[in-house]
């Protein structure tokens, strides 16, 4: 009866979990009206507590006050699923063996999760991966390695639990999918790549984080680059380093800033409380802005107002306003505003841009990748992509690799633990925009959705002769 009752609680509990959920993404959704697809994410599901706007429920022409209520997020509900899971399992499936067959069974436990790492991990698969000609056998092909692993652990469940091994494994799927959302959501990084065609590249633009960078060239051999990080460039600070002639006094960091508009179509009324900027704020308008929101996703683009200060006489050498909006790559390369500084007879080019990460390879060598052809076709009288493109060449010149190599649609390219997709293009077809990702467990929906399949296939099996067996009693 203990039993039963437990059985009934945690059912209860498992449907509370999932309404609240449905709730968490329902209020998710609505918010992204007002905010980034990115800024929903981290403040609704990748958290343990969500502060949830009340007035997302409502019209924006009813008014309603704004007010922050509290709400499990997506964390938080998350493990409770996971360990609702973990308690169900243990309280109703215990292992039903003892001696050597269990023994055997623990031993092939562990030749599965051995297996399973292999495939997660791409052991016996090429370094490069050169991108299949069919989408649908790539991933068939896939699903078939994580078959592979999916009836290794069958069989040690069979050993250990026996009738009961085709539920064991598919709640075992379910929770390793849930663990695979975690370790996505806190390991997995995305990135862009933009290459212009002939253009060599070898960093990707990281479009969530920034940096401001002082770039000096007047070395002939190489640029020097002097990068302040993002968490550095709070308002109110002021940064000294010593390879830097001046410090930097952060005025205001701006999370979102507004487009550049030139200041003379600016109302008056605007430019009056503008500040005095050098540079490009001298010209053009640049203020904070309300973040982007809707169904695709806003971009943020943040700015910095920042004071130069002369180290010896603590005298301004002029105020700046930096935005995102001036780095040529968050533009798709439409335009390029590099601010330039003179000090101590050196010449500095100043970008506020996406945080630069140099691509390095699985052996700590540096690569590179270069746009040979970029080809976007589309099918004549429409808007529909024919063929969507690059021709690319990926070099790597202390592993040997010189390869020439095709990513397009659905067809990426995996390399150095990084997968590149055919994202976007630049204006003109004069380029392209890959997407580049980093994470480790991309395998583990692949991974889980076997383990159910064998699982749930087997369970059914099972059910269907017990079925027929009682059938044939009757029968007879």
């Amino acid at each position: 009866m203990n039993k039963i009752i437990s059985f009934f609680l945690s059912l209860k509990l498992t449907v509370t979990l999932l309404a609240l959920s449905m709730v968490l993404v329902f209020a998710g959704t609505l918010a992204q009206v007002h905010q980034d697809i990115w800024t929903v994410v981290e403040l609704y599901f990748r958290c343990f507590i969500a502060w949830i706007d009340w007035s997302i429920f409502f019209p924006s022409a009813w008014a309603i006050p704004s007010v922050k209520i509290p709400f499990p997020g997506g964390f938080l509900l998350g493990w409770l699923l996971v360990i609702n899971l973990i308690a169900v399992h243990g309280a109703h499936f215990r292992i039903q063996v003892k001696g050597g067959r269990k023994v055997a069974g623990i031993v092939m436990l562990l030749l599965g999760v051995l297996v399973t790492l292999g495939v997660m991990f791409g052991w016996g698969t090429a370094s490069v991966a050169t991108s299949e000609s069919d989408a649908f056998w790539r991933v068939f092909l896939r699903l078939g390695r994580g078959s592979l692993a999916a009836l290794v652990l069958y069989v040690a469940c069979i050993l250990l639990y026996r009738k009961r091994a085709g539920m064991v494994l598919l709640h075992g799927g379910i929770l390793f999918l849930m663990i695979g959302e975690f370790a996505t959501a806190l390991f997995a990084v995305e990135a862009t790549m933009t290459i212009k065609e002939g253009e060599t590249v070898g960093y990707i633009d990281h479009s969530r984080e920034v940096e401001l960078s002082f770039t000096e060239g007047s070395n002939p051999a190489f640029d020097q680059v002097f990068v302040v990080p993002e968490h550095k460039l709070k308002s109110g600070a002021l940064i000294s380093r010593s390879d830097l002639p001046f410090d930097l006094r952060i005025n205001r960091f701006i999370k979102e800033s507004s487009r550049p508009q030139l200041l003379a179509a600016v109302p008056s009324a605007l430019r009056e409380n503008y500040p005095a900027y050098e540079g490009y704020g001298s010209t053009v308008y640049v203020a904070e802005a309300s973040e982007s929101g809707g169904v695709g996703g806003g971009r943020n683009a943040p700015a910095v107002d920042v004071d130069l200060i002369d180290r010896a006489s603590g005298k301004s050498l002029g105020r700046y306003i930096f935005s995102l909006w001036f780095y040529p790559n968050f533009v798709n390369r439409a335009w390029d505003m590099p601010q330039t500084i003179r000090a101590e007879g050196k010449m500095y080019t100043v970008y506020l841009r996406s945080r630069r990460e140099y691509l390095i390879s699985s052996e700590g060598n540096p690569y590179s990748i270069k746009l040979l052809d970029f080809v976007h076709e589309k099918y004549e009288g429409t808007q529909t992509p024919k063929d969507f493109a690059s021709q690319i060449l990926l070099i790597n010149e202390e592993d040997n690799v010189n390869r020439e190599l095709r990513i397009w649609m659905n067809n990426p390219l995996r390399y150095a633990r990084r997968t590149f997709y055919q994202s976007g293009y630049l204006p003109g077809d004069s380029g392209t925009i890959l997407q580049v990702v980093h994470n480790d467990s991309w395998m583990i929906p692949y991974l889980s959705c076997m383990f159910v399949f064998v699982g749930m296939s087997a369970q059914f099996i099972q059910s269907l002769r017990r079925y027929l067996k009682r059938t044939d009693a009757c029968v007879r």
